[in-house]
């Protein structure tokens, strides 16, 4: 995944490629597109996104290979950035062309799932990707916004750089 350039692996591609690992191993997935992420007050990842064209998404995949009904599960989150310029904060130009890896996170996570279930661990996983681009733009975010995250606490972003603990 982390291969291809960033506008072929863009995050309704990372949707994509999600939904073909859960209908060819079994899996639960939930794709929160940008409606359902506002409603739910992810407004750090919001901001994060809405510098790029590109819409955002938020992807859970759930594997059950574990027989005990009230086993907690095992959660891996991955960073999924599917190119990170810096935003408004912007980053030199050189070596900008390798910041589609700025999703390897995501891709490892989606990876892990994927072998989970194909070897049939005796586990319970779930598997979150918060997946945007981080962009400039004019409706970018900027320094010295203010978001909201999900947990109602509020963040004065300094520097849009920043994308991967906002994220996350």
């Amino acid at each position: 995944l982390c291969n291809h350039p960033s506008n072929v692996m863009t995050p309704s591609r990372i949707a994509s490629e999600a939904q073909a690992i859960a209908k060819e191993e079994s899996l639960r997935l939930k794709i929160l597109e940008r409606k359902d992420i506002e409603k739910l007050g992810m407004g750090a990842l919001l901001g994060v996104a809405q510098g790029s064209h590109e819409p955002t998404k938020f992807i859970i995949l759930e594997y059950k290979g574990s027989k005990k009904k009230d086993e907690r599960p095992v959660v891996l989150v991955g960073k999924t950035i599917t190119f990170d310029t810096g935003g408004i904060s912007l980053k030199p130009a050189e070596n900008m062309e390798h910041m589609k890896a700025d999703m390897t996170g995501g891709a490892e996570v989606l990876a892990s799932i994927r072998a989970a279930a194909r070897l049939k661990l005796p586990l319970h996983l779930i598997s979150i990707l918060p997946v945007a681009e981080n962009m400039p733009g004019g409706r970018a975010m900027k320094p010295g916004d203010v978001v909201t995250t999900l947990s109602g606490k509020t963040v004065e972003v300094q520097n849009t750089d920043a994308e991967g603990r906002l994220i996350l």
